[in-house]
């Protein structure tokens, strides 16, 4: 059989994160109000463009920094529990754990998600998801740029990333190849949905993660024989 391991995004492709971030914005103006939740969101912005990821403890050094230097040890615990200890499992899609346990069945399921290699990891944590891969979670700003270490990692004869930026998909099958790679495009959130009906990178299409649950090894293997 073909060694089959499945890459799985986590930012609205197993977790609904325009939905968290929501309700993250929520409360975080009923802590510190309006005006500086305003601020809190645009220290966020400057650091993803600065950085190209996002960085919540970064975030919350700047946001101190420009707003309150001399907030007290108190003030600064409050709304760092609020952003640190936001309750991710809360925000997983319908049918996301059985979607990795279905996978699990076909073969090797690891996480390959994008973010700040400081809260990335625990956010998936707080979600739920390193226990359902059993802590096979890979962070990077940039997840193209590290295909060799993920290769290397989890050796295979196909490759299948479940992802939901288009522009994700067509930089990893570009660079793995179409014989080594599947993409599977699933349109969740404003990425996804911006793209419209398909991705060049994407060989799968899929209007919610749940419906991975319905594809046997094969749809990935011999895509012209897929249910």
């Amino acid at each position: 059989m073909n060694r089959i391991v499945f890459l799985l995004d986590v930012d609205n492709t197993l977790l609904d994160n325009d939905a968290a971030k929501a309700e993250l914005d929520r409360r975080i103006r009923e802590a510190v109000g309006d005006e500086r939740a305003e601020r809190f969101w645009g220290a966020y912005e400057e650091i993803r463009a600065e950085t190209t990821v996002v960085s919540y403890p970064s975030t919350l050094a700047r946001f101190w920094q420009e707003t309150d230097p001399a907030a007290t040890v108190a003030e600064r615990a409050a709304l760092a529990d609020i952003v640190m200890e936001f309750p991710y499992a809360d925000f997983l899609y319908p049918d996301a754990m059985n979607v990795i346990a279905h996978l699990r069945r076909l073969g090797r399921v690891a996480v390959l998600s994008d973010g700040d290699p400081a809260y990335q990891p625990s956010k998936i944590a707080r979600s739920g998801i390193d226990q359902a891969v059993d802590g096979f979670v890979l962070v990077y700003g940039h997840k193209e740029e590290h295909l060799d270490e993920i290769t290397a990692a989890f050796p295979a004869d196909q490759y299948v990333l479940v992802e939901d930026k288009p522009d994700n998909l067509a930089k990893v099958r570009a660079a793995l190849g179409a014989v080594l790679f599947t993409g599977v495009l699933v349109r969740q959130g404003k990425y996804a949905k911006a793209a419209g009906a398909g991705s060049p990178g994407a060989e799968i299409v899929l209007d919610r993660v749940g419906d991975l649950c319905r594809l046997d090894a094969q749809a990935f293997l011999n895509l012209p024989d897929a249910g």
